[in-house]
Formats: structure tokens, sequence, C-alpha cells
């Protein structure tokens, strides 16, 4: 599958490196770029249709800009019309998604890691500039999933929440504009973001 985003490698010859973050992000023992790497190389071979369609999806079914505003009106409609639900669910959301797009840009700023598409090596961090992890699309997808099951009451909507989330999310690694690892700690955040609001507007009275 041909990159949509290369970046010329000197170019990236030019780029300043963060020390003390590449010594930070040195591999370890538990290190899990043969992942990325083994599954980089997988996706790349281009499985067929399928993984086109979910690539597409990955890139334009998570946007920011999207979400934030519906669930901002889930907020101001469930208020208006007296609908208990439909405006917690709308705060949840909001809060979830803005709280964990604010996290993830922190954490892109100081790890600094390189996307796939610009170095192919899954071990590169430090570098100026580079934002590959942790994944704001997967964090977006997955901070949504949790706001509908946390307030949908029925599990069966939180599974195909997280499912969908799953799958949109894994179109950015087909993409190869993420690691399986920028994924995984994209959708963990995310999670974990919203869940933490949920519980804290649940303990709030006027919530």
């Amino acid at each position: 599958m041909e990159n949509s985003y290369p970046l010329p490698r000197r170019l990236r010859a030019s780029i300043p490196r963060r020390f003390l973050r590449t010594r930070a992000c040195a591999a370890a023992p538990w290190d899990l770029t043969s992942l990325d790497t083994v599954v980089r190389e997988y996706s790349l071979d281009d499985p067929g249709p399928m993984a086109n369609a979910v690539k597409i999806a990955g890139r334009y079914g998570i946007k920011r800009h999207v979400l934030i505003p519906a669930f901002a009106l889930c907020w101001a409609m469930g208020r208006r019309n007296g609908d208990a639900d439909l405006e917690h669910t709308g705060k949840v959301g909001l809060t979830g998604v803005v709280a964990t797009a604010l996290v993830a840009e922190v954490i892109k700023r100081q790890l600094c890691r390189s996307r796939p598409v610009d170095c192919g090596d899954a071990g590169e961090w430090g570098t100026e500039g580079a934002r590959s992890f942790p994944s704001g699309h997967a964090g977006t997808a997955f901070a949504t999933a949790t706001a509908i099951a946390c307030t949908a009451g029925d599990r069966r909507i939180g599974a195909a929440a997280f499912a969908a989330a799953g799958v949109l999310a894994g179109g950015r690694v087909i993409a190869d504009r993420h690691w399986t690892t920028d994924i995984m700690a994209g959708a963990a955040l995310g999670t974990a973001v919203t869940a933490l609001a949920a519980y804290w507007l649940n303990r709030r009275p006027d919530a």
C-alpha cells in the first residue's frame, strides 16, 4: 500500500532531536516495537478493499471538530427539552473528548514519537515536531465510545460503540499514520479520561 503522507528522509535529517526524550524512550525489556513492526508490515501488504474502507473510515470518521459540537448540542438540547439522559450524554462526551485531546497533546509534545510513514522505525522517539504517540484519533474514538457506554444504559449499545471505535482507530494503522502501540495508548487514554469524567459528573449534585 502506497503511503499518502511521505516525508523525504533528507528533510528528516535536519529535524532536531530531543536527547532526553530519546534516552527516556530507549528500548526496554518490555519493548513492543516488534509488535509495531509486524503489524505495520502486514498492514502495508494491502489485504484488500475492506482494509482500504477501514483506512478511509479511520481518517474521516473520527473528527473532534464534529464530535465536540455534536456533544455540546446534545447537552443543550437535553437541557432545553428536559431530557436528563441526553443532557448527561452531552456533558460526559464533551468533557471526555476535550480532556482526552488536551492530555494527548501534552504527551505528544513531550515524547515526540515519529510516525511510521515518516521513518519506518518504531523505536524512533524524541524527534522535534513528531506527534505519533499517543493516537489522537484513537483517543477521540474511545472517548466517544466510553461516553456512550457510560450513559446508554444498554450494554449492547456500549459494546457496539467500542467495536466501532476499535475499527476506526485501526484504520490509522492501515493508513500508516500510527503504530499499533500509539492506538493502544490512545484507546486507553480516551477510555480512562472519559470514565473519570463520567464518575466526576455523576458525583456532582447539579450533574
